[in-house]
């Protein structure tokens, strides 16, 4: 039995290798075309990037108790310097906070065509261990899809608040004539 293990060891540590090889190379690449995307050509209300009316404006995501977990995935912005940074701070402007959601309709984006790019598993790695490969990388996309489509309608929630309370500010300020 140890020899047997032993013989298909070196197989194992192989395939491992391969699927760590094209997710260094596949990952980047999205990271790359992300980042050369132009922002204003993505609309948040739009389709796809709207929620859909099965979300309820991404309140469907607590089911999958998404507001415990989302924090814990890896965020690149927090480790490549220059890279739009995704976390609210004190100062919410609308500026910022549009360009935060357009972050997360790229972002969706990006992650929707790295899923599109896992049949590459199954042309690289032979046999069943590709679409294992194929499989797993699907499933680590699929909850940086989610945080997206999770965040997206709150952050629009967010920014149209803002703009109402400017607007109430506005109408209530006396005018400079008086």
């Amino acid at each position: 039995m140890l020899a047997r293990l032993l013989r298909t060891l070196p197989a194992f540590f192989w395939q491992f290798f391969q699927l760590m090889f094209i997710c260094s190379f596949v990952g980047p690449i999205g990271f790359f075309l992300g980042q050369l995307l132009p922002r204003r050509s993505f609309d948040y209300r739009a389709f796809p990037y709207a929620p859909f009316k099965w979300e309820k404006n991404g309140m469907f995501y607590t089911r999958l108790k998404i507001q415990f977990w989302k924090d814990k995935v890896p965020d690149a912005s927090q480790y490549i310097k220059g890279m739009f940074r995704k976390k609210l701070g004190v100062f919410r402007s609308k500026d910022y906070l549009e360009e935060l959601i357009l972050e997360t309709c790229v972002a969706e984006f990006v992650h929707f065509l790295l899923i599109l790019a896992s049949p590459v598993f199954t042309m690289i790695m032979e046999g069943m261990v590709g679409y294992v490969g194929m499989g797993l990388y699907i499933l680590g996309n699929i909850p940086f899809i989610v945080i997206q489509r999770y965040n997206r309608p709150r952050l629009v929630m967010l920014m149209e608040r803002q703009e109402r309370r400017k607007d109430i500010c506005k109408d209530k300020a006396l005018p400079a004539d008086t």
